[in-house]
């Protein structure tokens, strides 16, 4: 009997472990897998923000595509590298000290949503225009759009220029109307 007992016993405890829900493991392995993408594309968010700061082409090289699209304000500015770096060039000519920090980074897919606040002192040229000395405080917010390797192929950037200009002591004219 007590043979029959532990046999039974033995059934029932195979049963019960044979059965038990492999869904909530798998869920579990995925969301791992998720939050270590997050991670991983919210880390090279910064990266890029902290490239951008530093002027750093070698670092934008390391986390973008060649064929990197920027749009600034709803106008695309660069389509490849290249021309991120000379955007890059033109804000550091114009301000040598930018500094550009994360308030917030949100990663979704394969999107980091990011607020941020850029800082600098107009002490070189913007453009053909001469330094005001002045400086100058501007919120904004980037999408960065990352390919399955994790470069960034696209970046979507909002900020509101004419706020940074008047900041550092432009002003605007009416037009001229005939």
């Amino acid at each position: 009997m007590k043979k029959l007992n532990f046999i039974f016993f033995s059934i029932i405890m195979i049963l019960v472990f044979a059965c038990k829900d492999t869904n909530s493991i798998e869920k579990k392995e995925t969301s791992r897998a998720e939050n270590t993408i997050a991670t991983t594309l919210k880390n090279t968010t910064k990266t890029y923000l902290n490239a951008w700061s530093e002027n750093d082409t070698t670092v934008h090289r390391l986390v973008t595509t060649k064929n990197l699209v920027r749009n600034v304000n709803g106008k695309i500015v660069s389509i490849n590298q290249k021309e991120l770096f000379k955007t890059m060039n033109f804000w550091h000519r114009a301000m040598p000290d930018l500094k550009i920090d994360e308030k917030e980074i949100s990663v979704i897919g394969t999107r980091a949503y990011v607020n941020w606040i850029g800082r600098g002192s107009n002490t070189g040229m913007l453009g053909n225009t001469p330094p005001t000395g002045k400086k100058g405080y501007i919120e904004g917010m980037s999408i960065l759009t990352f390919d399955d390797a994790g470069y960034i192929v696209h970046e979507a950037t909002f900020f509101n220029l004419l706020g940074l200009m008047e900041e550092w002591g432009y002003t605007m004219s009416p037009p001229i109307m005939e």
